[in-house]
């Protein structure tokens, strides 16, 4: 342990916090979480930029915790005493989730809720007139349930957190927060969590901070070559899948990866592509329900999966019509809020993806921002990370931008050339547009429908059931094959001559092969299966016998005599 530091036990917080804290496995605070929770629990406003990964959430989220035990020991009076504001539905339940764990041992007297799902408004009403300690929600689900007067907070509110600030007006939020706020009192203690200090959140300072203590606690907003390795490739859009195919399927890349592309289409395009060459891939799209992209990503950090293909929040492509949306004379209606895509929704900024060891952009990112927030998924904390930027030729003056903004704060993140021969891999190209033909338009559509089809199934359908028997939620997956593109088997597997000689020491495809079925048991086996063959051919003796259908035959020996 480190003497110099300030230690949690030495913060003052209440001993079933530092409880918590231990049966989480935190030794110490990180950098932010040492420097904000003294001052927050001074009163101070609070305006702190932190890189991600860097533990922002615990940095608010025990001063709220530590605030209300210390009140609730002089006041028995329920209320709403704290508003955690969050950009997306994912990010809420991640708020929340941490909450209940950091409360383990006095949930009863620190209730937390999360009500940016899509629960109807009523539906919420009875949850929020139970007035829980901890409200987290969107600036638009919080001021919906304001104007319906399920949640009042201009009377208790002591502590509002607008968690990711830099994202709340890019998602649209502008004019539903600056309501909201007139539903606050004059007087509360704020914090503005952001990785990035731009306009917005200059902004956000002058509407909700007062004399604020400003944390800047890094030099540059991603980490340095030690920790995080930056690469990108010079290449044509045919040879994007040509280099996600050799690197995935001769685990040229390992670990856990996210896989960043422009569209939802190109993501299921994608998808598809990889099961023709059974290479199983999660599509993580905003069209799905919340419950189900906050499954995929809970089991992805558990490690049920190794691909995530995702989106950025600013460009989720306009869904296919579901089916029902026509008319008498067969033509498509347009629904309302033409599109199914949700606003609420964020990938590469906020949610806790853990452990990720590579992210790919696949598609160039269209900003300095984007690709600062897309590369801050892998090497966080003290883990290292890769990232892998596909780069078309037209793309070059940007990737030049980049990496003039990145060097400008760290000349340690600069993006290297990925030295990698692609004549080698010329032999693999074949395979590869074998595989394109098959992944037609029409595949990617179906695909796409066919998965919100599923989804909706096991978000509404099957969770009562999932309630009462959380083993079979676990074993739900969301990289099943969704075969609408004709699958051709001669892909599954690399044949030894098609790998080029520098990579055979690296190299190791996996193999697939069929296996026989057998009987269940361990010794015995082989003589269960004959016995119960030479059974079957004493009981069946005319064993070439087939139904025909024609009157008088029959599947029995009996229709055969007859």
């Amino acid at each position: 342990m480190d003497g110099g530091r300030l230690q949690f036990h030495e913060m003052g917080l209440d001993d079933r916090l530092l409880k918590a804290l231990a049966d989480l496995g935190w030794a110490q605070p990180t950098l932010i979480q040492e420097k904000a929770i003294p001052l927050a629990l001074d009163g101070k406003d609070l305006l702190a930029r932190a890189r991600t990964g860097s533990g922002k959430t615990a940095a608010y989220a025990l001063p709220i915790i530590q605030h209300i035990l210390s009140v609730k020991q002089a006041v028995t009076e329920q209320a709403v005493r704290a508003l955690i504001l969050v950009p997306s539905k994912e990010l809420g339940q991640q708020v929340q989730k941490m909450i209940r764990e950091l409360t383990a041992f006095c949930a009863r007297d620190v209730r937390v809720v999360d009500i940016s799902g899509q629960a109807e408004l009523s539906a919420q009403r009875p949850i929020l007139m139970e007035k829980p300690d901890i409200v987290v929600g969107t600036p638009s689900r919080v001021l919906a349930q304001l104007s319906a007067q399920n949640l009042l907070l201009r009377s208790s509110l002591e502590m509002l957190v607008i968690d990711e600030a830099d994202l709340v007006f890019s998602f649209g939020f502008e004019s539903d927060l600056k309501s909201l706020l007139c539903h606050l009192p004059k007087i509360y203690q704020a914090f503005l969590m952001s990785a990035t200090f731009n306009e917005d959140v200059q902004s956000l300072k002058k509407l909700v901070l007062h004399n604020p203590v400003t944390l800047k606690l890094q030099g540059s907003q991603l980490p340095g070559s030690s920790q995080l390795t930056q690469y990108h490739i010079r290449c044509e859009e045919e040879d994007k899948f040509l280099l996600i195919y050799t690197l995935l399927k001769l685990a040229l890349v390992r670990g856990k990866t996210l896989i960043f592309i422009e569209t939802i289409d190109r993501c299921y395009r994608l998808k598809l592509f990889l099961e023709q060459f059974s290479i199983p891939a999660c599509v993580l799209n905003s069209e799905l329900p919340v419950h189900s992209r906050c499954h995929i990503i809970g089991q992805f950090n558990q490690g049920f999966y190794d691909y995530i293909i995702a989106t950025d929040e600013q460009s989720l492509g306009d869904p296919p019509a579901l089916p029902g949306g026509q008319g008498k004379k067969g033509k498509k209606k347009k629904a309302q809020g033409s599109s199914g895509k949700d606003k609420e929704y964020s990938v590469s900024r906020g949610i806790d993806f853990q452990n990720v060891a590579n992210v790919i952009n696949f598609d160039f990112p269209p900003t300095v921002e984007s690709y600062i927030h897309r590369v801050g998924r892998t090497a966080r904390a003290d883990n290292r990370g890769t990232a892998l930027t596909f780069v078309l030729h037209t793309q070059l003056p940007m990737l030049a931008e980049i990496e003039d903004a990145l060097t400008a704060e760290n000349a340690d993140c600069a993006l290297k050339p990925y030295e990698f021969k692609m004549q080698e891999i010329e032999g693999f190209r074949y395979r590869c547009r074998d595989a394109m033909r098959s992944v037609t338009k029409q595949a990617v559509k179906e695909a796409r429908l066919k998965e919100i089809k599923q989804e909706l199934l096991n978000s509404e359908k099957l969770k009562v059931i999932f309630q009462d028997n959380p083993r079979d939620f676990q074993l739900l997956r969301h990289d099943k094959a969704l075969h609408p593109a004709i699958i051709k088997p001669h892909l599954r597997n690399v044949p030894e001559y098609l790998i080029p000689p520098t990579l055979r020491g690296v190299a190791h495809p996996v193999i697939h092969k069929r296996r026989p079925r057998r009987p269940q048991g361990i010794a015995g086996g082989r003589e269960m299966k004959k016995s119960f063959k030479q059974q079957h051919k004493k009981r069946n003796p005319l064993k070439s016998f087939r139904y025909t259908g024609k009157q008088g035959q029959g599947k029995s020996g009996r229709g055969a005599k007859s």
